[in-house]
C-alpha cells in the first residue's frame, strides 16, 4: 500500500469532516484532534492521521470564514507574499476581505486576511502537535524507525508553518507536543522563534528519508534541508545575524543529492502531470492537488482559474466557463521576461501590459495586466491542447503546488556567493538556470541581476515579498514600481511594513509589531 493513497484520502477526509470550529482569539486553544474516529485501532488509522497533517496545507477547515477558499494555507501565504509586489496586481473587482489592504501595502491589525493567516498557520502547528502526541500509541503497528520518520515529517511540517509566521509576522507562540493542551505557551520574539525552529528542524532532518528513496507525497531529507536553507537565507532579516555560509552548505548538499536537468521544459513544471518532477527532481517539495478528491479553491486552482480572464478562451489551458478574473501579471514582471525567455508563460491577447487607474475598474474586459498562464490544467502530453481533445473542467486543478524547487537552490547559491560564502560556484549555478531558460549567461554577479533573475524563474511561486525585503527593495523609495503602496506612480512603503501587523485579536497575547496602532476593537468573526 502506497502512502500517497493515504495522503489523498486523508486530505479528502479532513476537508469533509467536522473541523469547522472558529479560530478564536487565544493561541492556547488547540483544535479538535483531526481524526474521524475517537480511537485509532489500525495501521490505516495512523496513516490517515499522518495524512491529515499533510492535508493541513490543502483543506479549508478549522478557520471559519464565509468563503472557505480564502482560508486555505497556500492561498493565504501566496496572497501575503505576492499581492502588492512587482510580480502581481489585482483589480478593484476583487474586494474580498483583506485584498484591498494587502495589495496596497496598507494592511493593519484589523485586516481580515492577516487574522485568517495567523489562525491557519497556528492551526497547522496544532494539527502536527496533535499527531506527535498520538503517534506513540500506534507504535505497535510500525517499526521504531517508521515512528521516528513519521515524527520527523510532522516536525518538518510544523517548521514550515513556523517559517511563515517568522517571515510574515515575526513573533509568535512556541508550541510543541510537549506543551500541555490548554496551557498558555510563551511568546517568542522573531530571533527566539528562529532559534527554536531552526534547532528543532535541524534535528528532525536527520530522521527524514533521502529524496532518492522517498515516495511521492511525503517529505524528503532534501525538502527539510531546503526549508532550513530558506530560514538561513533570510537569517539577517529575521535576527540581524547573517548565515550565508550555513545556507550555502545546505544548498550544496541538496545540489549534490538531486540531479539538475538542463533540458527540462520549464512550462511542464506547472501542468497537470508535474507530479513526475516532484521529489528527487526539480520540485523538491510540492503540495499535492487532485481535482477529484481534493477539491480546493486554494493552491493551483486559485492561480489558474482564479487568474484567468472570463473574456478569454481558456480551453487551450484546459479550463473554460468559470474564470474569476483575479490576479494579473504586473507590468514589471512582463517587462523583465523577454519574449525569447522560455519561462514567459503570459497571455497577452486583447489585454495590455500597463495597468492604468481606469483599467482597475474594468478588470474583466480589455483592461490592463496580462493574464498569467503558468499554472494550466492540461498534461504535458497535450500541453496547450495541441491535439484539440482537451475538455473544459470545473475549476479544480490537478497541478501540484511547488513550494520549493531546485532552481531556487541554484539561485540561492549565487546569492550566498555574492555575500562571501565559499564553495558555491555561484556564477555557474546562476547561468545553469538562465541557459535552461534560453537566456544568455553572465560573466559576473550583482544584486540587481540576481533579484531580477529570481523574479523571472520563481514568479508567482510565493517568494517575492521576502526576496524584495532581503534585497532592501520592498520599503522606501530606492526601487519603485507601478501601484507600489497602491499608487499608480509608485510610492514609499514605510520600513515597519517589512512585517505585517499582529492581528488585533492576538494583541493581548502577543503584543503588536512596531509602527502599527494598538488597542483596536476586535472584529466579530465572520459567519
Amino acid at each position: 500500500m502506497k502512502f500517497n493513497r493515504y495522503i489523498i484520502a486523508g486530505i479528502a477526509a479532513a476537508m469533509t469532516m467536522g473541523m469547522s470550529t472558529s479560530c478564536v482569539g487565544d493561541l492556547d486553544v488547540e483544535p479538535e484532534n483531526p481524526t474521524t474516529k475517537t480511537e485509532l485501532t489500525s495501521k490505516e488509522d495512523y496513516l490517515g492521521l499522518m495524512a491529515r497533517a499533510y492535508g493541513g496545507l490543502v483543506f479549508g477547515g478549522g478557520v471559519q470564514v464565509n468563503d472557505e477558499g480564502r482560508a486555505i494555507y497556500t492561498r493565504l501565504m501566496w496572497n501575503l507574499q505576492e499581492l502588492g509586489t512587482d510580480e502581481t496586481i489585482m483589480g478593484d473587482n476583487w474586494k474580498d476581505a483583506g485584498i484591498p489592504e494587502v495589495k496596497s501595502a496598507n494592511a493593519g491589525p484589523d485586516c481580515a486576511m492577516l487574522y485568517e493567516a495567523y489562525c491557519r498557520f497556528n492551526y497547522q502547528i496544532a494539527i502536527c502537535n496533535a499527531f506527535l502526541r498520538d503517534i506513540d500509541k500506534g507504535a505497535g503497528y510500525f517499526t521504531p524507525e517508521e515512528v521516528n520518520q513519521f515524527k520527523c515529517e510532522a516536525r518538518t511540517l510544523r517548521a514550515l508553518a513556523y517559517y511563515h509566521i517568522i517571515d510574515i509576522f515575526g513573533k509568535g507562540p512556541w508550541v510543541t507536543e510537549a506543551n500541555i493542551v490548554g496551557s498558555i505557551p510563551p511568546t517568542y520574539s522573531r530571533a527566539e522563534l528562529f532559534d527554536a525552529v531552526t534547532a528543532d528542524l535541524a534535528d528532525a532532518i536527520n530522521g527524514l528519508v533521502p529524496a532518492s528513496q522517498q515516495i511521492y507525497g511525503r517529505l524528503s531529507r532534501e525538502a527539510g534541508k531546503m526549508l532550513l536553507a530558506k530560514l538561513y537565507l533570510n537569517a539577517e532579516v529575521y535576527t540581524g545575524k547573517a548565515m550565508w555560509q550555513e545556507c550555502a552548505n545546505l544548498c550544496l548538499e541538496i545540489k549534490n543529492a538531486i540531479p539538475w536537468n538542463p533540458s527540462l521544459e520549464y512550462k511542464y513544471l506547472f501542468c497537470a502531470t508535474n507530479d513526475k518532477y516532484v521529489g528527487n527532481s526539480e520540485i523538491i517539495w510540492a503540495v499535492p492537488q487532485d481535482a477529484n478528491t481534493i477539491q480546493t479553491y486554494g493552491g493551483t486552482t486559485y492561480l489558474s482559474v482564479g487568474a484567468y480572464n472570463a473574456k478569454v478562451d481558456c480551453l487551450p489551458y484546459g479550463c473554460a466557463g468559470d474564470q474569476w478574473a483575479g490576479p494579473r501579471v504586473h507590468p514589471q514582471l512582463s517587462r523583465n521576461l523577454i519574449s525569447t525567455d522560455k519561462r514567459r508563460l503570459i497571455y497577452q491577447g486583447k489585454l495590455h501590459e500597463d495597468v492604468t487607474p481606469d483599467d482597475m475598474a474594468d478588470w474583466t474586459e480589455n483592461g490592463g495586466g496580462y493574464m498569467c498562464v503558468k499554472y494550466v490544467y492540461t498534461p504535458e502530453t497535450n500541453y496547450d491542447n495541441a491535439d484539440g481533445t482537451a475538455t473544459a473542467v470545473n475549476a479544480y486543478n490537478n497541478t501540484d503546488y511547488p513550494l520549493f524547487r531546485l532552481a531556487d537552490v541554484y539561485l540561492m547559491l549565487a546569492e550566498c556567493e555574492l555575500h562571501g560564502a565559499s564553495g558555491c560556484d555561484g556564477v555557474n549555478r546562476f547561468n545553469d538556470v538562465r541557459l535552461r531558460a534560453g537566456v544568455a549567461p553572465v560573466g559576473s554577479l550583482n544584486a540587481d541581476d540576481l533579484l531580477k533573475e529570481r523574479m523571472c524563474e520563481l514568479y508567482w511561486e510565493g517568494h517575492r515579498r521576502s526576496d524584495l525585503i532581503r534585497f532592501g527593495k520592498y520599503t522606501g523609495n530606492s526601487y519603485n514600481w507601478e501601484w507600489k503602496s497602491g499608487n499608480y506612480n509608485g510610492a514609499n512603503i514605510a520600513d515597519y511594513r517589512s512585517l505585517y501587523a499582529i492581528p488585533v485579536q492576538f494583541e493581548s497575547t502577543l503584543g503588536q509589531n512596531p509602527g502599527y496602532p494598538t488597542g483596536g476593537a476586535i472584529p466579530a468573526p465572520e459567519e
